[in-house]
């Protein structure tokens, strides 16, 4: 575990990211609040952060070395939300919630959008681009990916169809 994870002149997502990275379950759960809602490839919509946890463990059990790499980070005005950018360099050695390791190696690059309440992460909607650990293992453990996606947020700005078609 890095020393300096709970240095709070660094800033959420930094302090996310290295306590992702270094497996710092209690520093991670400090991060969240208690009902955190994340919305992920893997689960839409999952409620608490003993999931979220769960699921973090599962990622290293599975990818044992897996290194987190934080490439930008946003912050709204008000501080209520933020949006970042990082990149899971990873090689699917071990079982992942009870499937066979692939062998799969690889770097996701993942847009992270949360939503913050007293410095606590209240919402988490995973977004990400390079989807060859999310799809290609979901597709060797046959699993379904998830389809039917509501985004959470509320509509900053909505185009018609082209066409005119709603």
């Amino acid at each position: 575990m890095a020393e300096n994870t709970e240095n709070t002149e660094n800033t959420v997502i930094q302090r996310y990211v290295t306590a992702l990275g270094d497996q710092d379950w209690p520093v991670l759960k400090d991060l969240y609040a208690p009902d955190v809602v994340l919305y992920t490839p893997f689960a839409w919509g999952v409620k608490g952060v003993e999931f979220l946890l769960k699921f973090c463990e599962e990622v290293h059990r599975a990818h044992p070395g897996v290194r987190a790499v934080l490439h930008d980070e946003f912050y709204s005005a008000d501080g209520t939300r933020a949006a970042f950018r990082f990149a899971l360099h990873w090689h699917n050695t071990g079982p992942y919630f009870g499937h066979e390791p692939t062998g799969e190696r690889g770097t996701s690059i993942e847009q992270h959008t949360v939503r913050l309440e007293n410095g606590k992460i209240v919402e988490q909607v995973v977004g990400v681009s390079a989807l060859q650990l999310h799809l290609l293992q979901k597709e060797a453990w046959g699993m379904e990916p998830v389809r039917d996606v509501v985004d959470p947020g509320l509509e900053i700005v909505s185009a018609p169809a082209a066409g005119g078609a709603s």
